[in-house]
């Protein structure tokens, strides 16, 4: 197995105070007083920058993962791919405000941030923890450069890396807020620092820019003792990422849809943090040169989609050489050995979810809030509604409808025979599981007392009895004796880019042959019919086409909220209500009794999601509002509608 780069946090004393930013004006920007001297010792030699380097990465390379608290949830509860049975699951949720964010009550002080792993909390102490993070990239850019016994080539690469880490920082703020103040310096604190939002066209501009530098940098691999650092062709995928968000509707703004925005905009000058002026057309070619590249730079840096010719996992095996080519890359593992480091995987945050070296105690806390199945009983049901199962075709590429009623779950849902995929990222009532969970029992007690209720039939730890009989358990461990240890989050992979570079080709001159070749060899790994123009003839069948592949690729991986915000569809796909599958326990008239009942579904509400237009731009907290930086002279700098 291969060794990972995060390292145990070794955090001098020293620099914390150098990096951690503290005081009530503008803290997040200012430099704590009396640093100079710390930050010389800290950059004097090699090994001992090392350690502000590993810092630098724990704060900037995000991850998916229930990492520092027990109210950390997957980010996909805020979309229609993950549900949280409230009010039992209101803890699981408590970091981003999913109680609130669902019906329609997220505020600036109850937003959906929840900030770098190492500062997660309110939305105050998120929002400042992005430029925390940035300052820990900026740290090394300035001082770099002061390591005296550094081996040739070391200072270029960790320039490289600390870009690369400034980029993304800036990045995943962005995507929530639109326009935000862009930091390039190691800012002094002894005066009074005001540095309002940038335009979207200057965030996404100055991102670009400095992937390119880091590209220019970084190395095209890494050996195995560096996996999760940095490489060349992380930086083109980071670049090709915001080139396609930018491209998108949410900020490039075709005037059909203007209309439908106009909630989440102020039509004025200010819409400049949130937009570019006017459409362009060409903002398509840009993204899609961008993807291009990243797939052209893949053969050099050891990459390539992950494709054995083994589209299914073998049904009732737990090893490695079982699983399907897509529960394998979900995984991270390759081979019928289980080799750690999936070939797909271009950058990935190598901390799992039950890791000793993880920021606190609190990291055990994925195995309960990512899902029921994992322990087996306490913790919270991660429910995949009916409305998203819908998006998985058929195996043979069909559609299909949810019956709303039935006397066999197992036997219906498996014999639906999806699209590969579902079954390797999901478990349902009935599932042979594993070897120590064979029958999954999601079901509730039966009606004659012949069976009592199963341990999963909670969807938290009220004793709803909901019996909501299918979740997601992509991430969860289930093979070599519920190993979590092989795990790590995705940041980027191939499959992504394949499917933005045909997404951009379509949106810039309609469906071509590659945006078809690209989409069909994701579908054709998964071992699901290719696509072609006569059942996509048009740019508009072909968006329908690659939006709903991609959020089925690409599911519970952190994709989809930024994909229904960009594609302009949020206020659509999460303005309705949501259903899920329950089950209770049967004999169907069999005598003797099965030992693992039947089980009768029926079709229940999960209740109606509410997502106002305002929704699209998170709100910054109070804190940062009030001291009237972020606009500038006439503006608080707010977002629309809050």
């Amino acid at each position: 197995m291969m060794k990972r780069i995060y390292i145990p946090l070794l955090l001098i004393a020293g620099f914390i105070s150098a990096g951690m930013i503290t005081g009530c004006n503008k803290d997040f920007l200012e430099k704590p007083k009396g640093g100079a001297v710390t930050v010389d010792t800290i950059f004097h030699t090699q090994k001992q920058a090392q350690y502000a380097v590993s810092d630098m990465y724990g704060w900037c390379i995000p991850t998916g993962f229930v990492m520092t608290s027990s109210a950390d949830p997957r980010e996909d509860v805020l979309t229609d791919q993950v549900h949280l049975l409230l009010p039992g699951a209101a803890w699981v949720g408590g970091n981003i405000n999913y109680q609130y964010y669902i019906a329609g009550g997220m505020a600036p002080t109850y937003s959906i941030d929840n900030g770098p792993i190492t500062a997660r909390g309110t939305a105050g102490i998120a929002f400042t923890g992005w430029y925390k993070s940035i300052r820990k990239a900026n740290l090394v850019l300035q001082n770099i450069d002061k390591v005296a016994d550094a081996v040739p080539g070391w200072i270029t690469d960790v320039k490289g890396q600390a870009l690369f880490c400034r980029a993304i920082a800036h990045y995943s703020a962005f995507r929530l807020y639109g326009g935000i103040p862009i930091v390039s310096d190691v800012l002094d604190g002894d005066g009074q620092i005001s540095i309002p939002r940038s335009s979207v066209q200057s965030v996404v501009d100055t991102i670009v820019s400095w992937c390119d530098q880091a590209a220019s940098l970084l190395p095209a691999t890494r050996t195995s003792t560096d996996y999760g650092k940095v490489t060349s062709i992380a930086a083109l995928a980071l670049k090709a990422r915001i080139l396609l968000y930018a491209a998108s509707p949410l900020y490039n703004t075709p005037s059909n849809i203007t209309a439908s925005l106009s909630g989440a905009r102020f039509g004025d000058a200010r819409d400049s943090v949130l937009c570019y002026a006017t459409y362009s057309k060409e903002r398509w070619k840009r993204a899609a040169d961008a993807s291009k590249a990243v797939i052209d730079a893949a053969a050099a840096a050891n990459v390539s989609l992950y494709n054995t010719g083994k589209p299914t996992t073998t049904v009732k095996t737990d090893n490695y050489a079982g699983l399907g080519d897509y529960e394998a890359v979900c995984n991270n593992v390759s081979g019928t050995t289980g080799a750690y480091g999936n070939p797909e995987m271009i950058l990935v945050n190598t901390y799992t979810q039950n890791d000793p070296n993880a920021f606190s105690t609190w990291a055990d806390w994925g195995r309960y809030n990512f899902s029921k199945v994992r322990m087996m009983g306490w913790g919270a049901k991660n429910d995949v509604p009916v409305e998203f199962l819908q998006m998985y075709e058929k195996k043979d590429g069909s559609k299909w409808t949810a019956t709303p009623t039935g006397t066999d779950f197992k036997t219906y849902f498996e014999g639906l025979n999806l699209d590969p995929r579902a079954y390797q990222c999901l478990a349902w009532g009935g599932e042979w599981y594993n070897s120590g969970k064979t029958f999954l029992p999601y079901y509730k007690a039966s009606t004659d007392g012949a069976y009592a209720k199963g341990s999963l039939v909670d969807d938290t730890n009220a004793a709803d009895a909901t019996g909501s009989a299918v979740e997601c358990s992509k991430f969860v461990a289930r093979v070599d004796n519920n190993n979590d240890n092989h795990f790590a989050w995705p940041v980027f992979r191939l499959a992504e880019f394949y499917l933005s570079y045909a997404e951009a080709l379509n949106e810039y001159a309609g469906p071509s042959t590659d945006a078809f070749t690209y989409l069909n060899l994701v579908r054709q790994r998964a071992g699901m019919p290719a696509k072609d123009a006569s059942m996509l003839p048009d740019q508009a069948t072909f968006r329908t086409a690659i939006q709903n592949e991609r959020s089925i690729e690409l599911a519970f991986e952190g994709h989809r909220y930024n994909d229904l915000h960009r594609w302009a569809t949020a206020h659509i796909v999460l303005n309705q209500t949501l259903h899920g599958f329950a089950v209770t326990a049967s004999a169907n008239g069999v005598t003797p009794k099965p030992t693992n009942p039947f089980l009768n579904w029926n079709l229940v509400s999960y209740g109606a999601r509410i997502f106002p237009a305002k929704y699209y731009y998170v709100p910054f907290p109070y804190t940062e509002i009030s001291m009237r930086y972020l606009g500038g002279k006439d503006w608080d700098g707010q977002n629309p509608g809050w």
